[in-house]
This record gives C-alpha cells, structure tokens and sequence, in this order.
C-alpha cells in the first residue's frame, strides 16, 4: 500500500516567459525543503491549468469556446497514460481518499481490470507499456482497442472527476472547441475533433524527467496503476530543492515539448 505524508508547503509566483508576449505570471504551491518530482506535480498542475485557462481565454475571444464542461465526460473513457511520478502520485491520492469513496474507487479498478481480461485485451495492454520497446503504431492500435470497451475511469463520479484537484495533467490538457457528440467517434473515419493544444506539453515531458535527468518516456495506463503499485513505490526519485528542480523541468519542458502553434 502507498503511503506518504505531505510535505509542508509554501506559495511563490513564478513568471513564465513566453516569446513575443508578456510573462506569464502563475502562483504555485512548493514543497518548503527538498523533494522529489513527485512531490512538487503539484505545482507543474498550476502551470497547467494557467496556460490552458490562457489559451480558453485567447479561443473565446476568438469566438471558439471550449465547449467541454461538467457531464461531458466521453473523453474520461480514453486510455489515459501517465508518467511514473504522475502514476505514484495518483495512487497516493487513492490511497488517502475516506474509505468508502477509496473502496468505490479501488472496486472500479477491479471492475475495468477484468474488462479487459475478458476482452483478452490484457496481455497486450500490459506488455505494450511494460516490456516493449515504445512503439507509437502498437500503442496507438491498443487506444483505439481500449476505446471501444468503454471502461470509464475509476475516478468518474456521476460525471465528473472524482479528483479534479490532483487531476492527471494529461486531462488537463485535453480540450475541445467541438461540439460534445463529436468526441463520441473520435477514431472513426469521419472524426472531426478540433483539440485545443497546449503550447507546452506538460505531461508528455513530465514522463521523460525525474526530477534531475532525462531519460526515455515512461508511461503507464491509469487503468493498470494498482497492478504497478509495489514497483512504482519502490521507485527511488531524486530528491532536490523544489524550486531549481522546477525551473529544470520547466525549461525542459518548453525546449522539448513546446507546441509551434494551436490549431486553426
């Protein structure tokens, strides 16, 4: 079982500069000493969601709304894939959930595992993110595959997010201007999504950095979270002061997986 008590915390804004505008200014939440990658996400959360809110903001001005909104949770039935520290990090909130809402939780867990056994689709799933090289072809044939079961994410809750606040990033960053049905088909021949891209891609790079060095993406289905929990809590992260390890990644970030454009 996961546990872990929560580090003090302190707040400070960070400015994020931006080419041809002006910095962006975010609040983030920091651990007060040294930690690891897992322990300031939640401030990698907060530079999220302000480039996102900036980008709804810059899309409505536009006359193009996000039109994702509470109820609309299609999108919550997709293979979700997380980085190792996302991946602790979420099993860290299962595991300080009140227990009724953490036994719901775990149960859907359960439930979605054996879908997929009975879909014979487990085997693949798991190899495909634990043995495998990466392979975008193979991974993207498993999405489309893990799609059409329609196994909700164990988090949902007559839905919504069951845990908005500790959210995976990758969520964060999904967005539409579409309209709801649209995203119903969204492999189908006549899929025509219109995703608003975030100008940095976040959770791609948090799944490439461990909080000092760089290495290969690791990324693991939401869905097989609790199967990885003993590994995953084994894991040793590098422990660092929060505020240059931050800065690291977030250059990092902007160098590797910044976005050239939105979409037209």
């Amino acid at each position: 079982m996961t546990t872990h008590t929560p580090l003090p915390q302190r707040r400070m804004t960070i400015a994020l500069a931006r080419p041809g505008a002006p910095a962006l200014a975010v609040p983030v939440p920091l651990p007060a000493g040294p930690a690891s990658l897992v322990d300031i996400l939640p401030a990698v959360r907060a530079v999220t969601d302000a480039l996102q809110d900036e980008a709804a903001r810059t899309l409505a001005e536009m006359g193009r709304p996000i039109s994702c909104g509470r109820g609309c949770d299609t999108c919550c039935k997709h293979l979700v894939m997380l980085g190792e520290a996302e991946a602790l990090a979420l099993l860290r909130t299962l595991r300080a959930l009140p227990d009724e809402h953490r036994e719901r939780v775990t149960e859907r867990f359960r439930a979605g595992l054996e879908r997929l056994e009975s879909a014979g689709l487990m085997p693949d799933l798991y190899a495909a993110f634990t043995r495998q090289p990466y392979d975008s072809r193979r991974r993207g044939e498993m999405q489309t595959a893990y799609w059409e079961l329609a196994i909700p994410c164990p988090f949902l809750d007559d839905g919504a997010c069951g845990i908005y606040a500790e959210r995976p990033l990758v969520c964060r960053q999904y967005a539409m201007t579409t309209p709801p049905e649209a995203c119903r088909t969204p492999f189908g021949p006549d899929a025509a999504l219109v995703k608003v891209l975030p100008p940095i891609d976040l959770a791609g790079a948090a799944a490439a950095f461990d909080g000092q060095w760089v290495h290969a993406s690791r990324v693991l289905p939401l869905l097989l979270c609790l199967l990885r929990e003993v590994p995953l809590s084994q894991r040793l992260f590098p422990v660092l002061e929060p505020e240059p390890m931050l800065a690291r990644f977030l250059e990092f970030a902007s160098e590797h997986y910044a976005r050239k454009a939105q979409p037209s």
